[in-house]
């Protein structure tokens, strides 16, 4: 019965954050340049029913929480016609410069002007160059070759930074459409990697499948409340019944 009710409350936090994930993921599945969240699980064995060779007693399987993880898959390109919007193709990140000796990493290629010409970010943030130096744009016509160059009035004037990780496992979130990992699992981009003006790469969440998902977890969490509704019942009845002297 104990077991029962464990494997039962688990499976509800399980589904609890799962559901966290993909309610999250549908919010930004039109956010420029997202990354899906998901959950990987494991199978745990219950270590006091593996105990017994009695083939009555079943060694009982159940999955455990489980952590998240980032998807980090492109998402679709869409073509904007804007001068100053950047999609990468290929698995590359843009590096961009986050604090005073921080750095991260994006395929969310929006970006605009600031007042100096620096090349920045939606919210502000340099976009960085190749030796890691933010980029600073005179004023003109700007165009971008696929290979990162970047031109103005027919002068090439700066490099956008085209990067890819060595080691997905090493990454880390930070914000919707950004991560962080150390700069010595950074390599600079090969040349099957592109760069293209005018387009934006969208959100890697494919709603469709997402709105699926969320009716699975629901499902499953209903089921689970049922599960434990049956157990309390069993537990009312036996607390009731067990010991009474019937007659």
């Amino acid at each position: 019965m104990q077991t029962g009710f464990f494997v039962a409350g688990v499976a509800g936090q399980t589904a609890q954050k799962k559901m966290d994930n993909v309610t999250h993921n549908l919010a930004n599945v039109n956010t420029t340049g997202f990354l899906g969240n998901h959950m990987a699980f494991r199978t745990s064995l219950t270590e006091k029913l593996a105990l017994y060779s009695d083939k009555r007693h079943s060694p009982a399987a159940y999955a455990s929480e489980g952590t998240s993880f980032v998807d980090t898959s492109p998402g679709n390109i869409h073509q904007t016609g804007n001068d100053l919007d950047f999609a990468i193709t290929g698995n590359g990140w843009f590096h961009i410069k986050i604090g005073e000796n921080e750095t991260a990493y994006t395929r969310a290629g929006n970006f605009k002007l600031g007042p100096d010409g620096n090349l920045l970010t939606q919210d502000g943030k340099a976009v960085l160059g190749p030796d890691g130096s933010p980029i600073t744009l005179p004023p003109g016509q700007i165009a971008l070759t696929d290979q990162g160059a970047l031109y103005v009035n027919n002068k090439k004037v700066a490099d956008i930074g085209l990067v890819q990780i060595s080691d997905l496992s090493k990454i880390k979130r930070i914000g919707n459409a950004r991560i962080t990992t150390p700069a010595d699992n950074t390599t600079p981009a090969e040349s099957d990697i592109t760069v293209h003006q005018g387009e934006l790469t969208g959100s890697n969440v494919n709603s469709v499948l997402t709105m699926v998902e969320m009716m699975s977890v629901t499902r499953g969490a209903q089921g689970m409340m049922k599960l434990i509704e049956q157990y309390n019942r069993v537990a009312t009845l036996l607390s009731e019944q067990v010991g009474r002297i019937q007659g």
